[in-house]
C-alpha cells in the first residue's frame, strides 16, 4: 500500500465526498481497499477530516518530561500499580495504558524487574508444641519403587521432626497415620498448621442423617481440642518446606537404590534421629542449637486408652466374593466365611483389627 499524506489523503476524500470521484477511483489514487476507504469515511463523519490524523504519530502519545518523571516515580512507589492507576492518579489524559506500560518496559520498570517492597515476615512459635507443622513432600520418583510421597510433622520453636514417612499414595488416612503416632509419643500441640489440601480439608458433606460431616482429621482435631490453621501460601509453611529441600538434597540422592518401602522407611527413620541430634540451625531462637536440645515433649497429654479411644476410626465394609474388602483404595484379604457379609474395621494408627458377629476376625497392619 502506498503512502499518502495527510493532505493529500483530505484532498481525496473531499472529492468523494462532493461526488467528484468514485470510491474505487480514490482508492486507486491512494493506494488502498475499497473498504478502507469506508472506514476513512466512517472517520470522517464521526470526527471531520482531522479524524484521519494516524494516532501513532500525533501527540497522543507524547508525554512531557514533568508527566513522564510521575509516570516513572508513581510506579516505583508502588510496584502493584496497574497503568490505567496510575493515569488515573495523575490525572493524564495524553496517552494510553498501553503507552504507560511501554515506558516502563523502557525504564526497566515491567513487573519482572521491579523490586517488590512488601517485606518478608517471619515467625517462630513461642514455645515447642506451641504450633507444630504438617505437610506433604510432592511426588518422588525412585527406579525400584515408582512414586513415593513423604508426610510429615514438625515443630516449629525447635525445627524437630516429631514423624515422618514414606508412602505410595497420599491420602488422607496416612496423613491420620502419620499424626496419629506423633501424638502418641510427643502429646498434643495447640495448633496445627498446614495447607487447603482435601489430605487436611476434605470438601463439605453430609451424612444420611443430614447432619454435616468433616473429614477425618478435621473432626479428631476438633475432639482433641487442637487449632486448625490453613496457610493460603507455601511461603506460610517456611521451616517445613525448607526441611523438604533439605531431604530432597541429603537424603533422597543417596538413596534412590532403596528396594522396597520397608527399606526407605528404616533408613529415613535412621536419618532422621541424626537430623533431629546432630544438625545445628541458625534460625529464629536456635542460636546454633540441634532440634534435639531445643525440644520438649508436650505437658499437654491425654491417657493412653482415652487417647486411642478417641482416634479409633469406624468403618463398615461389605465382604467381595473374592474374601477381600475395600480401604483406602487397597484391597485386603479376610478370612473365608464372610463372603456377602458386612464388617466393622476398626483403625488405630497402622493397626487394624475387624469385627463380625461380636468377635475378632483378623487383625492386620495398613499397606503404605
Amino acid at each position: 500500500m502506498i503512502k499518502q499524506n495527510l493532505d493529500f489523503k483530505q484532498d481525496v476524500l473531499r472529492k468523494v465526498l462532493k461526488a467528484k470521484i468514485t470510491k474505487t477511483e480514490a482508492a486507486q489514487l491512494l493506494g488502498c481497499k475499497v473498504q478502507t476507504i469506508y472506514n476513512y469515511l466512517d472517520k470522517v463523519t464521526k470526527s471531520g477530516l482531522d479524524g484521519l490524523k494516524d494516532g501513532r504519530h500525533s501527540n497522543n502519545y507524547k508525554l512531557s518530561s514533568t508527566e513522564l518523571s510521575k509516570v516513572v516515580s508513581f510506579k516505583k512507589q508502588g510496584y502493584w500499580r496497574s497503568a490505567r492507576k496510575v493515569l488515573e492518579i495523575t490525572n493524564i489524559t495524553s496517552v494510553t495504558p498501553r503507552r504507560v506500560r511501554q515506558i516502563w518496559v523502557e525504564h526497566g520498570l515491567n513487573q519482572l524487574n521491579v523490586e517488590r517492597l512488601k517485606p518478608i515476615v517471619r515467625f517462630v512459635a513461642k514455645e515447642p508444641n506451641d504450633l507444630w507443622q504438617a505437610d506433604i513432600q510432592g511426588r518422588m520418583l525412585f527406579p525400584y519403587l515408582g512414586n513415593a510421597y513423604l508426610i510429615g510433622n514438625i515443630d516449629d520453636h525447635s525445627r524437630f521432626i516429631l514423624g515422618a514417612k514414606w508412602f505410595s499414595r497420599q491420602t488422607q488416612m496416612n496423613v491420620f497415620r502419620v499424626w496419629y503416632q506423633c501424638l502418641f509419643r510427643w502429646g498434643l500441640p495447640k495448633r496445627m498448621l498446614h495447607d487447603k489440601g482435601s489430605q487436611y480439608k476434605a470438601n463439605s458433606r453430609y451424612t444420611q442423617t443430614g447432619e454435616y460431616a468433616q473429614s477425618t482429621y478435621q473432626h479428631y482435631a476438633k475432639e482433641l481440642g487442637i487449632e486448625l490453621i490453613f496457610a493460603h501460601r507455601s511461603r506460610t509453611k517456611g521451616k517445613i518446606e525448607r526441611f523438604w529441600r533439605f531431604v530432597q538434597r541429603d537424603f533422597v540422592r543417596e538413596n534412590l537404590k532403596v528396594k522396597s518401602f520397608h527399606e526407605l522407611n528404616e533408613k529415613f527413620f535412621a536419618w532422621q534421629i541424626k537430623f533431629n541430634e546432630e544438625f545445628k540451625h541458625s534460625g529464629i531462637g536456635m542460636e546454633g542449637r540441634t532440634p534435639a536440645q531445643v525440644y520438649q515433649p508436650s505437658e499437654i497429654r491425654k491417657p493412653k486408652q482415652e487417647l486411642q479411644q478417641l482416634l479409633t476410626i469406624t468403618i463398615r465394609r461389605y465382604v467381595y466374593t473374592d474374601s477381600t474388602i475395600s480401604l483406602f483404595g487397597i484391597r485386603y484379604k479376610i478370612p473365608a466365611g464372610y463372603i456377602g457379609c458386612r464388617i466393622w474395621v476398626y483403625l488405630k494408627g497402622d493397626k487394624v483389627s475387624m469385627e463380625a458377629m461380636g468377635k475378632i476376625i483378623y487383625r492386620f497392619r495398613l499397606k503404605v
